[in-house]
């Protein structure tokens, strides 16, 4: 990742990749196909960590979820905007998609959403919040944590 902090992902040389971490390129591509999969395994950690804490709460609700959501976005600052300047935002976003999905899968009650009516409200909550919350980062929080957070329980209600 501190790469990254130097080149957009797609100018990024491997070697630069292998050098930094002390590994050869044939070791790099045992363990990785590309340098996407590095990024992605890197949120990996971070989200899995995050839908850990979640569903480990004695009780969520609205409040609770979108307090912890806007938490995340403000932790995460320095990594949006280095994903943003790096050109790999994108694989955040699949990483943060996955994570949400689990989640709700889990938490929710499905009476009348099955099949492809799920997967879409699922893409549709997770899209949303990562660009709401994303945006909101990127153009420096100039509206107060509680101001979004009251604005995402809203939408999320």
């Amino acid at each position: 990742m501190l790469c990254l902090e130097k080149y957009t992902i797609n100018e990024l040389p491997l070697t630069e990749v292998c050098k930094k971490a002390g590994v050869s390129r044939m070791t790099f591509y045992r363990h990785f196909k590309n340098k996407e999969e590095v990024v992605l395994e890197y949120f990996e950690l971070i989200y899995d960590k995050f839908l850990k804490e979640l569903l480990e709460l004695e009780s969520i609700n609205s409040l609770i979820l979108s307090e912890k959501l806007v938490g995340l976005f403000v932790e995460q600052e320095e990594e949006i905007e280095k994903a943003v300047k790096g050109n790999y935002y994108s694989l955040i976003f699949q990483v943060f998609a996955q994570k949400m999905t689990i989640f709700y899968n889990e938490t929710t009650t499905w009476a009348d959403y099955l099949g492809t009516k799920q997967k879409f409200w699922n893409d549709f909550m997770a899209a949303g919040l990562f660009y709401v919350l994303g945006n909101w980062v990127k153009n420096g929080c100039q509206d107060s944590y509680d101001e979004v957070v009251k604005m995402v329980v809203e939408f999320h209600e």
